[in-house]
């Protein structure tokens, strides 16, 4: 029997908290001895207590493993292992490493990476910071990483695309399970353009707000440098900064407002002595500076946006803080529905967008 499927077993194996494998590996040296252990044996690692080793002992005979396996290499999805020689060496080097990671799409090597991460709720200005630096990144040949949430997550792996770059995405959810849904076209962009969607939990794992603290820790692993774009006090962003000073990565935020809560918790980060992105442009030039060979990819052309006077006049109407549609349609005098049908109009072309339930920011 091939050893990559006892692998496989061990990675679809739910009796072992995810923190434990590893732990099992290293005293087992692989998955195949550890398939093959006695009760006795797994009682004297100390690892595990006698009512987890017998649960682990029963599920190891309900399992078909062949069968599992073959079903598995069926499927569009891949895994690799700390058994692996392809295993991510960043990787390796942090403190609570993954067993292992399921994985559609094309994994890099993650030798030129960089995360960016922020709000959710981001602003207009948030939004157009994160395309463009991940645009800019991926068309000088670095990995653009981050979680696929909406918001700054989103943005930076889309700009990214844009360029033709190639953008990784970390799930708190199996790798099967797209969350938010709204970026199902997300997902599959990054799937199809040579990128990749990873997670270290089970397939069709739903995704339970524990998970996402947890994922932040490989989302800053397998970066050399983590930007937070806009960040809330106590925001998710700043657990992904904690991982990147135990893991020794420089962080980078992009400065905000005094008193603008998305700003509260990049600013805080400043204060910390974070770096800080006052041109992109500049910022980019001293990554290459320090990688030495840039590397170039092919740059998408954008498209001419040209907008009706309706529409120009719908636009003029929003700016880059969040507003809603019963002020719009108070202000402007507008038919509720013309005014609906340019708004949707408006944000299919992508100058405006939409932030939160009815309520817009201008994008141009």
């Amino acid at each position: 029997m091939d050893s990559v499927q006892f692998q496989y077993w061990f990675m679809k194996n739910e009796d072992i908290s995810y923190g434990k494998k590893p732990k099992l590996i290293d005293y087992f040296y692989d998955s195949y001895n550890l398939y093959n252990a006695s009760k006795s044996q797994l009682m004297a690692t100390g690892i595990l207590d006698e009512k987890t080793v017998d649960k682990f002992l029963e599920g190891k005979k309900k399992f078909d493993l062949e069968k599992e396996y073959y079903d598995f290499c069926n499927s569009p999805f891949s895994f690799i292992t700390i058994e692996s020689d392809s295993y991510p060496e960043k990787l390796r080097n942090i403190y609570d490493y993954p067993y292992g990671l399921f994985y559609i799409g094309t994994l890099p090597d993650f030798s030129r990476a960089v995360s960016i991460v922020g709000a959710r709720r981001c602003s207009a200005y948030g939004k157009k910071i994160a395309l463009e630096l991940g645009e800019k990144l991926g068309e000088a040949g670095f990995t653009v990483i981050s979680g696929m949430a909406r918001g700054i997550d989103a943005y930076s792996h889309r700009g990214c695309l844009n360029s033709g770059g190639n953008t990784v995405a970390v799930l708190g959810s199996g790798c099967d399970v797209i969350y938010p849904r709204d970026n199902r076209l997300l997902y599959e962009d990054i799937v199809s353009s040579s990128g990749a969607v990873i997670s270290e939990y089970q397939m069709g794992s739903s995704p339970v707000a524990l998970n996402f603290p947890r994922r932040n820790r490989i989302v800053s692993a397998l970066s050399d440098i983590v930007i937070v774009v806009e960040a809330r006090d106590k925001s998710g962003s700043l657990i992904t900064a904690d991982f990147a000073l135990e893991h020794g990565k420089d962080i980078y935020v992009i400065p905000g407002r005094i008193g603008d809560s998305l700003s509260t918790g990049t600013n805080k980060l400043l204060s910390q002595g974070a770096g800080i992105i006052y041109d992109i442009d500049g910022f980019i030039n001293q990554l290459q500076d320090a990688y030495g060979q840039k590397t170039s990819v092919n740059k998408r052309p954008k498209e001419k946006i040209n907008l009706t006077s309706e529409q120009k006049k719908v636009l003029s109407m929003f700016d880059e803080y969040p507003k809603s549609l019963a002020t719009v349609l108070e202000e402007s005098h507008m038919d509720y529905l013309k005014l609906i049908s340019n708004v949707l109009s408006l944000e299919r072309i992508g100058v405006l967008t939409e932030v939160f339930k009815n309520n817009y920011v201008k994008m141009v």
